[in-house]
């Protein structure tokens, strides 16, 4: 009797054993039906900074021409003594996909100190001040579908006045140069 016992007794353990090693079996894959590992890329596509001033892309950094409007007393595209009139400078951030900030700092040390700068229009509005020979602003985002178009391009109208008083010293001066610091950037904040 006691062999039948130890019989059952092994039987028993066997198969608690066995049943065990089953239900982790089929525990495992309950489990992993629910628990699962994938793996895909985003693209994601950098948005396009092509902003040209005056026809010349900024990206290139090649100089850019400031256009002199035509004044009835003096030759086309040339200055003197009490005149006055504007250069233009155009933004064209067409086919641009962020926002961006513009700073435009003139320096008038190459020509007579009594040239001034007097102030600036955007597309023909109010007039602004100009503090320190500088010009800046910001272009927003028209929307974020499409970025700049065509019609987003601006024109700031520079009026500058030479307002000398006296004879001019040294008449034989030809050239003199208007150096200017231009930036065009993404506007971050």
């Amino acid at each position: 009797m006691k062999e039948k016992y130890k019989l059952k007794d092994k039987a028993l353990k066997f198969i608690v054993v066995y049943s065990l090693i089953c239900l982790t079996f089929i525990a495992s894959y309950t489990f992993s039906r629910y628990v699962d590992t994938t793996s895909g890329t985003y693209q994601i596509s950098v948005a396009k900074f092509n902003v040209k001033v005056n026809g010349t892309s900024v990206t290139d950094g090649k100089e850019f021409n400031l256009i002199l409007s035509p004044n009835s007393n003096t030759h086309n595209d040339k200055i003197a003594p009490h005149t006055n009139g504007y250069f233009e400078i155009e933004i064209d951030p067409t086919g641009t996909e962020v926002s961006l900030e513009y700073q435009f700092i003139f320096n008038l040390n190459n020509i007579d100190a009594d040239v001034e700068l007097k102030n600036y229009t955007i597309n023909d509005g109010a007039p602004n001040n100009i503090v320190d020979n500088t010009v800046s602003g910001e272009l927003k985002l028209p929307t974020v579908e499409h970025g700049f178009t065509e019609s987003d391009k601006i024109k700031i109208k520079v009026n500058w006045e030479w307002t000398n008083n006296e004879d001019i010293v040294n008449p034989t001066i030809d050239n003199t140069n208007i150096s200017v610091k231009s930036t065009v950037r993404q506007k971050i904040n």
